[in-house]
């Protein structure tokens, strides 16, 4: 974000106000303090210096496999990738390394149900084959929703919702007339598919039963002993055909969740112990937990954060976790979190919520690589057995009417790409093994994750990342990199540093810059993409090993640098 800068007066709480010089930010509150900050503000920036964190990384110690958990993405609407626009978004995700594992779309069986002529219900899939054929071609796995009830099925189909696409399409979110219908469409869909794409490729794949249960928007009021019974009976109808495709429910919203644990925990209770509605025996199969964890709601912060947080969502997943360990048969069963994102409501913009502008900026990317670096800490210390994270880019279900509208999304109406997305491109740079990265001292708004691929490149990345700065204004942090490769002494390596951060490897400073043009000319678009991509700090440079290799350097507030050696020798 462009901005002025500023000196934080002595004593000002973190959290006194949302602190903001961007123009095109609002302000939520003004204290006198903040008011007198603000107009000290015209003056350049005399920061108070931080200390310096080392980060010291060992080439040669491996800690882990990088399985890549964050790289997996809802692609909303399902039905845009008909058309050319899904299909150029599908592979700019792969390419940009934000689908590197799954994808997650409906399976929408409101379009395949249709009457036979001896008044039976048959049902077609080829809408699904055709959009799962452009996602499997991309190299990624699938994560299938089994959502909306066919019209022919529903028990009422005054019980709906619209989509604000396609002429208003409806959506059935009641119960079946007879959830037998249901079982039966959930398992004809399961025939489909192993017999279409093969039984080792589907067992690669994952069905959910729904979405947000919780929510009368999605589900018949909200009513959560109706859905044990759907989910029941989703469960019986596939693994009736397939007992190998992993299966997963309740998928209940993140902010509900945290504020009502009841009804997650009803759930287990019931999966474990409670009556199978469609077998009548004691308990339901289930491979997975689907959850939802956002850093904030509503495009802002929560009542656990003001601003988006970091911890807020490491709070939702931990206190998930351990609901689960309490019922020691779901022990084993892993949590993926099949929605993320910086904050929740992804057709929120600007307009409504002013806050919902960091999902323009810097502080994005600086969010999602903090994210990760916080999840491995966590995956390595304790082992939650939690799994991929699904970022959900929502934002395109409501037409885009100009760009940078502060939507959940990664690209803007004019095929601008968003800092966050070249987040993702840093984080597919490190390679498939983790090795040791330590901080000295440890700094709570700094993290760093380190890895090589093979004997050939080693990637450090550094972000600095402060959650109660949304105007990305704050001192820099002084960062000395010490690291240690396995190359032998007088290895040649070509040394990159990559940079996320107002100046580098972003559109969005470009496009304030400029104006905010509402329809940028040809001249203004080409000065806009050429900021969008994932931009090196300086030119690469050629540096002979010997021993420990030393790299002091300083990271704006709410930026991230990634530094890449590759082996020319």
């Amino acid at each position: 974000m462009g901005g002025g800068c500023c000196v934080r007066p002595t004593g000002l709480p973190n959290n006194a106000g949302i602190l903001v010089m961007n123009r095109n930010f609002k302000k939520r509150t003004m204290p006198a303090a903040v008011a007198l900050w603000i107009a000290a503000c015209a003056a350049p920036a005399v920061w108070a210096a931080e200390p310096t964190v080392s980060v010291s990384v060992d080439g040669r110690q491996v800690v882990g496999a990088n399985d890549r958990f964050w790289a997996s993405a809802v692609f909303h609407p399902t039905e845009y990738l008909d058309g050319d626009w899904g299909q150029q978004h599908l592979a700019l995700l792969r390419d940009g390394g934000v689908t590197l594992n799954f994808v997650r779309i409906y399976n929408q069986p409101e379009d395949a149900a249709y009457l036979k002529t001896d008044g039976t219900i048959g049902y077609r899939w080829d809408h699904f084959d055709r959009r799962a054929d452009l996602i499997l071609a991309q190299g990624c796995r699938l994560l299938v929703g089994f959502y909306s009830m066919p019209p022919q099925i529903a028990a009422s189909t005054d019980t709906h919702r619209k989509r604000p696409f396609l002429e208003g399409k409806k959506i059935y979110i009641g119960p079946p007339r007879d959830y037998r219908q249901w079982q039966e469409a959930c398992a004809d869909f399961t025939r489909h598919a192993v017999a279409r794409y093969g039984a080792e490729r589907v067992a690669q794949w994952r069905f959910t039963c729904w979405n947000e249960p919780d929510l009368a928007g999605f589900w018949a009021k909200g009513d959560l002993l109706e859905y044990r019974k759907l989910y029941d009976h989703f469960a019986a109808g596939v693994k009736g055909v397939f007992p190998r495709v992993p299966i997963g429910g309740p998928v209940l919203s993140g902010t509900h969740t945290f504020r009502h644990p009841e009804n997650f925990r009803e759930f287990l209770r019931h999966v474990t112990s409670g009556t199978n509605h469609a077998t009548g025996k004691t308990g339901t199969p289930i491979d997975y937990l689907p959850v939802h964890t956002y850093g904030g709601s509503g495009a802002a912060g929560s009542t656990y954060s003001k601003f988006p947080s970091v911890d807020y969502i490491m709070e939702q997943q931990r206190r998930l976790a351990a609901m689960r360990d309490e019922f020691p048969p779901l022990r084993a069963v892993p949590i993926v979190v099949q929605e993320w994102g910086v904050s929740s409501s992804g057709t929120t913009g600007m307009d409504k919520q002013p806050l919902a502008e960091v999902r323009n900026t810097a502080y994005a990317a600086a969010f999602l690589t903090t994210m990760v670096a916080r999840q491995l800490e966590w995956r390595r210390r304790d082992q939650p057995r939690v799994e991929d994270l699904f970022i959900c880019l929502s934002g395109y279900e409501i037409e885009r009417r100009r760009d940078f509208e502060g939507k959940r999304t990664v690209q803007t109406l004019h095929g601008f790409d968003k800092p966050l997305l070249n987040g993702y491109r840093a984080l597919s740079k490190l390679g498939g093994e983790l090795v040791a990265c330590h901080l000295e001292p440890q700094a709570a708004h700094l993290s760093a994750v380190a890895a090589r691929d093979g004997a050939q490149q080693l990637a450090i990345l550094v972000t600095h990342f402060r959650n109660d700065r949304p105007d990305n204004a704050g001192p820099p942090q002084p960062v000395k990199i010490e690291l240690h490769t396995s190359w032998r002494a007088g290895t040649r390596a070509e040394l990159r540093h990559w940079r996320v951060d107002a100046s580098h490897s972003n559109a969005y400073s470009e496009f304030t810059r400029l104006g905010r043009p509402k329809n940028p000319t040809a001249e203004q678009t080409a000065q806009i993409k050429q900021q969008m991509g994932l931009a090196l700090l300086e030119p690469p440079r050629s540096v002979v090993l010997k021993g420990r290799l030393e790299l002091s350097f300083d990271l704006p507030c709410n930026a991230v640098s990634l530094v890449e050696l590759v082996k020319q020798d």
